[in-house]
């Protein structure tokens, strides 16, 4: 799969570039037959919710220790307009599931950009970066969607205050006022669509999500690509959180029936 120069004019000027129902059905469903095993892991990559211990509000680096997902991040429906976007080779900065569990299992992300997180904590030169959104599930207008503020990536990496989490995971939250002026000039989007869209994303991009206080799981996977010319010095975090193996990714040779 190549972009045309449309497509790319369209992720530059919004930060964001959608694509409905990308993966095959047997594709979600081998994603989907695979989550709870990831789910029911045991180790630091696994983050609780702290109000619910037995939810999980994140499964970092799903792709090093489950066959289906390590696939994945090799997908050319994935790994070749992330190329295309970036203008380089590129290698797995990061992989995180947000499982968004039902009945508030699956907690708020306040309004952040990803990139400065990666810049500070990783030591990430710049935002030559793509974060991929894949649906694992279906997500809808009640499943908490997430939200994005089109074409907020142009302001750059804005001032945000740090919030570290005691499980290491290190995220910028917006100031509220700045978000209040680019939300009303700009617009907030829910990204919706049904499990195996995906979403080809800036790292500047400002986002964030309410909770899911629906009944219903809304897992999403993101796949953290960076260009091998702007690989990270930093070495502070683990292996699940700050990649060190810098090797430029090669697409596999695609079936028509899957990924098999």
């Amino acid at each position: 799969m190549r972009l045309n120069e449309a497509q790319i004019a369209e992720h530059d000027r919004r930060g964001l570039l959608f694509f409905s129902s990308l993966l095959q059905d047997g594709e979600v469903v081998e994603l989907q037959e695979t989550l709870p095993d990831i789910l029911g892991r045991e180790g630091p990559e696994i983050i609780r919710e702290k109000e619910d211990p037995a939810a999980v509000r994140l499964a970092f680096g799903a792709h090093i220790y489950s066959e289906p997902f390590s696939r994945l991040i090799r997908h050319p429906k994935i790994l070749e307009p992330v190329r295309q976007l970036l203008q380089d080779e590129v290698y797995l900065h990061q992989s995180r599931i947000n499982p968004k569990q039902g009945f508030g299992g699956g907690a708020a992300w306040d309004w952040h950009q990803d990139f400065p997180g990666w810049h500070y904590a990783d030591e990430m030169p710049e935002p030559r970066c793509v974060m991929v959104a894949v649906f694992i599930d279906d997500c809808t207008a009640v499943t908490s969607p997430l939200l994005v503020v089109p074409e907020s990536q142009h302001h750059g990496l804005l001032d945000a205050q740090l919030h570290r989490d005691a499980a290491g995971y290190a995220l910028y939250h917006m100031d509220r006022d700045a978000l209040v002026v680019l939300a009303d000039d700009k617009g907030i989007e829910p990204l919706i669509g049904p499990a195996g869209s995906v979403c080809f994303c800036h790292s500047n991009l400002v986002h964030g999500s309410a909770n899911n206080v629906s009944p219903w799981r809304r897992a999403i996977l993101y796949l953290i690509y960076n260009a091998v010319s702007n690989a990270c010095t930093g070495d502070e975090r683990a292996w699940y959180q700050n990649n060190r193996d810098f090797t430029a990714l090669q697409p596999f040779d695609a079936d028509p029936q899957g990924m098999v």
